[in-house]
């Protein structure tokens, strides 16, 4: 267990079955939905220029960065035989749409499938813009999602999530 946050931790690199990983990744889901809310209540309901604010939306925004990567890890533990549709709908896209800031227009206009997080985690920055371009969004919009894919990229990568 994440002494932080009560979450199963991820790190190592055992195998998982089927409905460990689904249990993990719903587990993480909650966590998820719960950070999302209170991250959008800051940013709508708060000053977002006061310190204590800004403050607490960068560690909301560490921390979902770190759950995101724990789904990423949880399913890549289970054989890619073995997984289903309920596993291969995590992580959420629209979910991390809604941590970038992604705007609605935007999130409405991409089909459920038609991206994954996992697809624009292996995009060049220059192709994730393309890829939402396409769906009208705003070089600012693209250029946070790069910046939040590179950061999802380092923790994935080194394992600590």
């Amino acid at each position: 267990m994440d002494e932080d946050n009560n979450v199963p931790s991820s790190s190592d690199d055992q195998p998982l079955t089927l409905q460990k990983a689904l249990q993990q990744c719903e587990l993480v889901q909650n966590m998820i939905d719960i950070s999302i809310s209170n991250l959008e209540g800051l940013r709508t309901k708060c000053a977002t220029s006061n310190d204590l604010t800004q403050k607490e939306i960068r560690t909301l925004e560490s921390k979902l960065v770190k759950y995101f990567s724990r789904q990423l890890s949880c399913k890549r533990k289970v054989a890619l035989q073995e997984r289903n549709a309920e596993l291969e709908g995590f992580p959420q896209l629209m979910h991390w749409f809604r941590i970038v800031n992604i705007r609605k227009e935007v999130m409405e206009e991409i089909d459920p499938g038609q991206l994954t997080l996992e697809e624009l985690l292996d995009m060049s920055d220059n192709q994730v813009c393309k890829s939402l371009e396409k769906f009208g969004a705003s070089s600012e919009e693209c250029d946070r999602l790069n910046a939040s894919l590179s950061c999802l990229r380092s923790v994935y990568k080194s394992g600590k999530d």
